[in-house]
């Protein structure tokens, strides 16, 4: 047998084409021809689906251009794609239909053209074909037809898989993209927003504070409403900001030994002027002081401001939030429980996606852009822990941060860093 031929391919096509080398072979061995080449259709949306040779055993380059001299038009090519059926030529010399000319030019007398469509994905989209050639006349055995028509059916699913990897590939690369473009728009949009809201916080504190003209108790009132919105509407910023940079994956961790009990008060500092405003007590059940977990300083620290702080919107006046921590031998869990409504359920799974808020018959319509809970398991993935909840109806609910347990001789600058896998990504891996 001759050896094959590759010709450079004009068209885009997402499998290469010396993968199709061996059903070629195995095509033209099978029905013991003398000549054989792949015609696939380019996809070009100036090319009309024309079909172009790709790739030969037993052709010459100029062989081959007048195979795909012929593509054009109505012609066996072309009909034995559309009405996906195999096309026999016992003696091409006495066709009518043109093949004749092509027949006695390349030196073939009978011809077989086998469609490759793409019956795996239900639809009759025409591939190209194989077309197999022989110098005299012959007929192929029924065995034979059906070896070839199996390998015809491998070469179209390959090809289907490979389209679908490709535009996998793309999706990936646009989504990746998109989230660049949201983190780069929110950043903008966020130094836009943050100038004027640290103009207005500048002008609310200087009139809550000055006394050279008192404040009546009405505008006192006022102005702390004020600042209260300008506070919802700085913390809803900030979460946009922080998960857009971690749908981006442009956060970094410093993981070192974090003292449990300097996390849980700084927590409890943040958090405390909520509980006075909402009147729900906020209690710390101290742990030992030599309790170290493998964390982000501000990250652990962050979530668990987050915890507390949704704990203290969610119970009403009068309720309970307690930080308090345990530990074993390999983990330290942060536990934040409260005394409000709890979590249905059917809702457990929810709360940890973002956006999702949920607001209760008690605790009304809560404050907040609903990023607060997907941020923190972020966090918790990205330092090697976990953050679960579980929840009573009418009772409460307990969030737990469980992270890796450090030593107490683990030097305190044995830090490394650590970039998170993008927000997308994870969902794509996780699906």
């Amino acid at each position: 047998m001759q050896a094959l031929r590759e010709m450079p391919m004009p068209i885009s096509w997402p499998l290469p084409v010396s993968e199709l080398k061996p059903a070629l072979d195995l095509t033209v061995a099978a029905l013991h021809a003398d000549m054989g080449v792949v015609l696939l259709r380019d996809a070009r949306p100036d090319t009309s689906g024309s079909l172009v040779p790709v790739i030969s055993v037993g052709l010459t380059d100029a062989q081959c251009a007048e195979v795909g001299t012929s593509r054009l038009g109505a012609n066996p090519f072309l009909t034995a794609i559309a009405d996906r059926r195999r096309i026999v030529f016992r003696d091409a010399w006495s066709s009518n239909d043109g093949v004749a000319v092509l027949a006695r030019q390349i030196g073939f007398r009978g011809l077989e053209i086998l469609p490759l469509c793409s019956v795996v994905a239900g639809q009759g989209d025409g591939m190209g074909a194989f077309v197999v050639m022989y110098r005299k006349r012959r007929g192929t055995n029924t065995r034979s037809v059906h070896l070839v028509e199996c390998c015809a059916q491998i070469v179209v699913s390959a090809i289907f898989h490979a389209r679908l990897h490709v535009a996998a590939e793309q999706a990936t690369r646009d989504a990746e993209a998109n989230a660049r473009a949201r983190a780069d728009l929110v950043a903008r949009m966020s130094h836009e927003l943050r100038t004027p809201l640290q103009s207005i916080v500048g002008y609310i504190d200087l009139l809550r504070l000055d006394g050279a003209e008192p404040l009546t108790p009405t505008q006192a009132l006022l102005l702390g409403r004020v600042r209260t919105s300008e506070q919802v509407l700085a913390s809803v910023i900030n979460d946009l900001i922080v998960f857009s940079q971690l749908e981006a994956g442009h956060v970094t961790y410093k993981l070192e030994s974090v003292p449990a009990h300097e996390a849980m008060m700084l927590a409890q500092t943040v958090v405390a002027p909520l509980a006075t405003e909402r009147g729900v007590g906020l209690a710390i059940i101290a742990c030992p002081t030599d309790t170290l977990a493998v964390a982000d300083r501000e990250k652990l620290t962050q979530v668990l401001v987050n915890l507390a702080a949704n704990g203290v919107k969610f119970t009403r006046p009068g309720g309970t939030v307690e930080l308090r921590c345990v530990a074993d031998r390999d983990a330290v869990r942060f536990l934040v429980s409260d005394t409000g409504d709890g979590i249905p359920p059917e809702r457990l799974a929810d709360i940890f996606e973002p956006y999702v808020r949920l607001d209760t018959p008690r605790a009304g319509r809560v404050d907040g852009s609903g990023l607060g809970l997907a941020i923190s398991r972020e966090f918790a993935g990205a330092m090697g822990g976990e953050l679960s909840v579980r929840s009573v109806v009418g009772q409460g609910s307990v969030f737990t941060l469980a992270l890796r347990r450090a030593s107490v001789d683990a030097p305190a600058d044995a830090a490394r860093a650590r970039r998170i896998t993008p927000v997308a990504e994870q969902h794509r891996a996780a699906s």
